[in-house]
């Protein structure tokens, strides 16, 4: 059964608290562009990220960058009570470069991770959220600022635990033998994902059965396999559309598409806008970023 305790949207950031004591699992691992900051505040999870199945506990913290594969699953039919934070690269963004001088973007890539906390650690990170859903409740004028802040705090204590040691990664991997092998074969994915070509190939390698592969990696992951090696190759596309020259046909045959059409429907199955689209609107944010470190350089006036 699930009990939503709290949900809570302003612009920019979404937040909600949800208690399960069923067995959920989420039906399918997925991808975004938000930044994500999960809190289990009771119970057991697993937690797969990337190509790594992590066992979390009562005061994990998890936080996930923009674009990072991932998704949770049951641990042994265990109850558990999350809370969870969606947080769009605007307008938070450009708050939290004002008054932190670090940008998200730069925040994830250094910290994102699961994470294991000491009591007090413990005990600032509930406070700092029940206090933002408080905020959230009341409205009180310019409330929206106030969550940003807390937000923001709650982040920049992140970076202070991680320097005073009262917070570590968690490195223990879930042993389950299931666990295991498709951790070993998501990596490989991962790694070689513009040169795998069948099913067969990877069966092969890891000495399994295709029906037992495609079984036990839709369970854990939960996706199929060649979901998993087209979202890495996607993701490699956005890359390159952000950061290089090449065209759309040389990206698509770089990734080891033969087909344009197929390469852009693809494209836009997972990230719901086709590959021009997704050039010019990364093309936009870098130019809006380059005015504003102008404006940022350009002397006040007398």
């Amino acid at each position: 059964m699930k009990r939503v305790v709290f949900e809570a949207v302003i612009d920019g950031i979404v937040m909600d608290r949800i208690i399960r004591d069923d067995s959920f699992s989420m039906p399918t691992m997925h991808f975004h562009e938000e930044y994500e900051i999960y809190y289990l505040l009771e119970g057991a999870r697993y937690y797969f990220i990337e190509n790594k199945t992590y066992r979390i506990n009562k005061g994990s913290l998890v936080l996930i960058n923009s674009s990072q594969i991932h998704r949770t699953s049951m641990f042994e039919k265990t109850p558990h009570d999350r809370v969870l934070i969606e947080v769009t690269a605007e307008p938070f963004n450009h708050f939290f470069e004002s008054v932190c001088g670090l940008s998200l973007s730069q925040f994830f890539a250094e910290h994102a991770g699961v994470f294991e906390l000491g009591e007090n650690a413990q005990g600032i990170v509930r406070n700092l959220l029940f206090s933002m859903m408080d905020e959230f409740s009341r409205q009180q004028p310019r409330y929206e600022k106030i969550v940003m802040m807390k937000l923001a705090e709650l982040l920049l204590n992140v970076a202070s635990f991680k320097a005073d040691k009262r917070i570590f990664y968690n490195s223990a991997m879930s042993q389950a033998p299931k666990h295991l092998k498709i951790d070993e074969i998501a990596e490989y994915i991962q790694t070689n994902f513009n040169k795998v070509k069948s099913l067969d190939e990877i069966s092969k390698k890891f000495f399994v059965s295709k029906g037992y592969l495609c079984r036990i990696f839709k369970e854990v992951t939960g996706f199929t396999v060649q979901d998993y090696i087209n979202v890495h190759r996607i993701q490699k596309a956005q890359e390159l559309l952000d950061a290089s020259n090449m065209n759309i046909a040389e990206i698509a045959a770089s990734l080891g598409y033969n087909s344009l059409t197929n390469f852009e429907r693809l494209f836009h199955k997972y990230t719901e806008t086709s590959p021009l689209k997704y050039r010019k609107k990364m093309r936009m944010i870098r130019q809006k970023v380059r005015e504003r470190k102008l404006e940022k350089k350009q002397p006040e006036s007398s």
